[in-house]
């Protein structure tokens, strides 16, 4: 079986040289990186990467590619050939990314890879995403959901309102036809809430809000479909700066931007 993981990175950087990974760039098109596939060629949402980050390139590799398998990972996080911890690991990391081998024994047994789940300080989901970001967008999910998908209401309420983790990242690994139906699902309900949502007075950082929704939408559609899933570990190859993300993380609690967040709709 063809397999491709698809390595998102918006700079050009130092990537993996295996026949399995493919490097795609997203966001700023003014230098194209030499060798890297292209998140605007094609049937595309390429414009859009400032507010959906790394779905532009799950969005392209939907429409345009067709391996068995297909995956996504991130310049500096990558699934690990090894089961246990998630381990950072700055010299020579891609002796130690998941290989073909692993795989497809993996994806003979599972419908598909995904990260270690994270677990948050909050009491659950809802409350994670309320701290962190406007709470106004993941209303506008609850109400797609209930309109335009009422079977996935009981998933949607365990997943956000019952658990305190979740998989992050965007990152995941399935054949073609569960990588598929998951898009087909995540873009509709994403539009679906773009005709609701004002986000123009958002910050840079808050405007990707598409990306940040999806993380926990993921999440949302596996319980749903009782999809069959098995955790790898990531090779992360550069630390996380945990004071800076600390400073963040108690600014988010100080301000608490969804006390003062309006709903603004367009919906008629």
């Amino acid at each position: 079986m063809k397999a491709k993981i698809y390595v998102v990175s918006h700079k050009n950087l130092s990537l993996p040289n295996d026949d399995l990974y493919y490097p795609i760039q997203v966001g700023d098109k003014r230098h194209r990186n030499s060798g890297y596939l292209q998140d605007d060629i094609g049937e595309n949402m390429a414009a859009k990467n400032a507010y959906y980050c790394e779905l532009t390139a799950q969005y392209w590799i939907w429409k345009n590619q067709s391996a068995d398998i297909q995956g996504i990972v991130h310049y500096r996080r990558f699934f690990a050939n090894y089961m246990g911890k998630n381990k950072v690991m700055t010299d020579k990391p891609f002796d130690f990314i998941l290989q073909a081998g692993l795989l497809q024994e993996t994806l003979a047994k599972y419908d598909m890879i995904l990260p270690p789940k994270e677990t948050f300080f909050e009491a659950n989901l809802w409350l994670h995403y309320r701290f962190q970001h406007h709470i106004v967008c993941f209303k506008a999910v609850q109400n797609v959901i209930e309109e335009a998908y009422p079977d996935y209401i009981a998933a949607f309420e365990k997943v956000m309102f019952h658990q305190r983790s979740a998989h992050m990242y965007n990152m995941f690994i399935a054949q073609r036809h569960v990588f598929t139906e998951y898009s087909e699902w995540l873009f509709d309900v994403l539009k679906k809430v773009e005709n609701i949502i004002d986000i123009s007075s958002y910050s840079a950082y808050e405007q990707r809000v598409y990306g940040f929704l999806s993380e926990f939408l993921l999440n949302i559609w596996v319980t749903k479909n009782n999809i069959n899933t098995i955790e790898i570990p990531l090779v992360l190859t550069e630390h996380r700066n945990y004071l800076t993300e600390g400073i963040e993380f108690f600014r988010r609690r100080m301000n608490d931007i969804s006390r003062v967040d309006k709903y603004n709709s367009r919906k008629s």
